[in-house]
């Protein structure tokens, strides 16, 4: 695909090395990747140090580990044929990379006695726009082409690629000829893996560092790359038994990660049975508040204990040489209450309040709460607010009032469960931004219309944002549109219209439509430009990853193009994207 892009750019006054080959797509993956790692390590507050020399160390490993999975591969076939030929023709395998790249950073780690999981979970992003620069350069360079397709979503290749020339050598279309048109699935794999990395940063945007956003995007990159093989249509990629070595390194990636969960739910099970057995003892054992029920005396008494109480709220004789600390660390002056409450004799006839720990006067105490005299005794503890008992009645302690503080100790209620916070919700902070910029990325597949070649479209919007509710709003903006294919060229300019449901924290649903005006170019000098008005109905999904960033997804969206020059035409164009939300 690149000679053809080459071509492109000569025939519109562009040099031709402005074409981008798979060595710049992996450098380009390489450096973006990594900014997105060192971003995340920042906010973390991650050891940037260790991390980067693991990340420089895996990313090395993953160039070379590319290379040695393909030659291990073809070794079987080199040994078999006697000749070197195969090993060092051998290509690179994206499995090999992964394992090789992540293998020797976990090593490094390790060493240094770094966590793993956070480091493994903060390489999603990266992992995410690395298979996306990498795999379109593999569609750039033209290998790991699919099958050959009769849908609107096949490509041809020019002619001189490797699909056209194993087209031409199974006399499928004449030597020199383009290819048929197959799938791209270099560029449904670069989908995958971007897609992969949008979901699994669910996680990320959650706070999540202990390897599950990096256990869901390896699950669903294997997943999805078991079901892109079925699609592949390149020989010499390997196939055993049926499946290819890419399938089948799936299938252990996807069984060791559910060995690994299996296990991970099992192991904290035995470790929780000594924490059980040790709540279940001390409830058993312990004294105070762990006892049971303390247990009442038969016949309750008013007598005071001998030598009467130690604490000074209690009417009874006080000690000999007076009350214990903190109130009484000596006996009472002569005539006198000790210091520091009472330091001057009580009235005749009885005392002025009633925390006194002395017997009652003769009569009961002039003001309340004890406005009759006390039984034969005194009573057990203050206050005691009721009428006195009838005469001729046994006295005996009145019940306590309302509020009033027990002579028994009664046991502490268990302490509330603590009520966990809810998070933030990013979605709901997100709707409160009132500007967006978006950068999107779209397929370009008219059905039906051979005269119309298949492309790319990118696109560049600016919206205004206006809630309707807290979590959903309207967008109105502007849009700019570039759409390539290989002998037209169309400028477009609308005005998106979209309504945003917010579904959850992370999740969002669009709807909407952009009418618009698209000047339309052709290569050939024999076909004059034309004007065409347009809409793109599209049907997207919005995943934001924080309050300022989001992604998204369109897996529906068609452009219906028509004027009196045009014929009516629909295409369908699936795209991505992602933007920052301002103000």
């Amino acid at each position: 695909m690149s000679p053809a892009l080459m071509r492109w750019l000569d025939r519109h006054g562009l040099p031709p090395w402005l074409t981008p080959t798979y060595a710049v797509m992996v450098a380009v993956a390489g450096l973006l990747g990594a900014m997105a790692f060192f971003w995340l390590v920042r906010r973390d507050r991650g050891d940037v140090a260790v991390e980067g020399r693991a990340l420089l160390a895996g990313y090395v490993a993953a160039l070379l580990g590319g290379y040695a999975f393909e030659a291990l591969r073809a070794a079987p076939e080199a040994l078999a044929r006697g000749s070197w030929a195969p090993v060092l023709h051998a290509g690179r395998a994206a499995y090999g990379g992964l394992i090789a790249g992540v293998g020797v950073a976990v090593l490094a780690l390790r060493r240094r006695g770094a966590p793993v999981l956070p480091f493994l979970d903060r390489l999603v992003p990266g992992l995410g726009i690395t298979y996306a620069c990498v795999r379109t350069g593999c569609f750039l360079a033209g290998c790991d082409y699919g099958r050959a397709t009769a849908i609107a979503l096949g490509v041809r290749f020019p002619a001189g690629s490797l699909a056209a020339a194993d087209h031409a050598a199974a006399g499928w279309v004449p030597l020199g000829s383009p290819s048929l048109p197959v799938h791209p699935t270099q560029l449904y794999e670069a989908a995958l893996g971007a897609v992969a990395s949008a979901i699994a940063a669910l996680w990320l945007a959650r706070g999540h560092r202990d390897g599950r956003a990096f256990a869901t995007w390896l699950a669903l990159y294997a997943a999805g790359r078991f079901l892109i093989e079925l699609l592949r249509g390149d020989a010499g990629r390997g196939v055993y038994g049926g499946l290819s070595t890419a399938q089948l390194v799936s299938l252990a990636l996807l069984v060791g990660l559910g060995a690994a969960v299996v296990r991970a739910r099992r192991a904290p099970r035995a470790p929780a049975v000594a924490p059980a057995l040790l709540s279940l003892a001390s409830l058993c054992l312990a004294p105070g508040d762990a006892a049971a029920q303390p247990a009442r005396p038969a016949e309750p008494t008013d007598a005071p204990p001998p030598g009467g109480h130690p604490a000074p709220h209690y009417p009874y004789p006080p000690p000999p040489g007076g009350h214990p600390a903190p109130h009484y660390p000596y006996p009472p002056p002569p005539g006198g209450h000790p210091a520091p409450h009472y330091p001057y004799p009580p009235p005749p006839g009885g005392h002025p309040a009633p925390h006194y720990p002395y017997p009652p006067p003769p009569g009961g105490y002039p003001a309340p709460p004890y406005p009759y005299p006390p039984p034969p005794g005194g009573y057990p503890a203050p206050p005691y607010p009721h009428a006195p008992p009838p005469a001729g009645t046994v006295p005996s302690p009145p019940p306590l009032a309302a509020g009033a503080p027990s002579s028994e100790r009664a046991p502490e209620a268990p302490p509330a469960p603590a009520v966990p916070k809810p998070g933030p919700n990013i979605q709901r902070e997100a709707n409160a931004h009132r500007l967006a910029l978006s950068l999107g990325m779209s397929g370009y597949f008219v059905p039906d219309r051979f005269t119309v070649t298949d492309g790319l479209s990118l696109d560049l919007a600016a919206v205004a944002r206006f809630p309707m509710s807290e979590p959903h709003r309207f967008e109105i903006g502007v849009e700019l549109r570039s759409v390539f294919t290989v002998d037209v060229h169309q400028i477009a300019a609308g005005v998106p219209l979209r309504f945003l449901w917010g579904i959850g924290p992370h999740f969002e649903m669009s709807a909407g439509i952009t009418p618009g005006y698209y000047r339309i170019s052709f290569d050939s000098p024999y076909f004059e430009g034309v004007g065409a008005f347009g809409g793109r109905f599209a049907w997207g999904m919005q995943f934001p990853i924080t309050s300022s960033f989001f992604v998204g997804v369109t897996p529906a969206s068609f452009l219906v193009l028509g004027s009196s020059d045009v014929d009516v035409l629909v295409a369908y164009e699936p795209g991505l994207w992602i933007g920052a939300s301002l103000l």
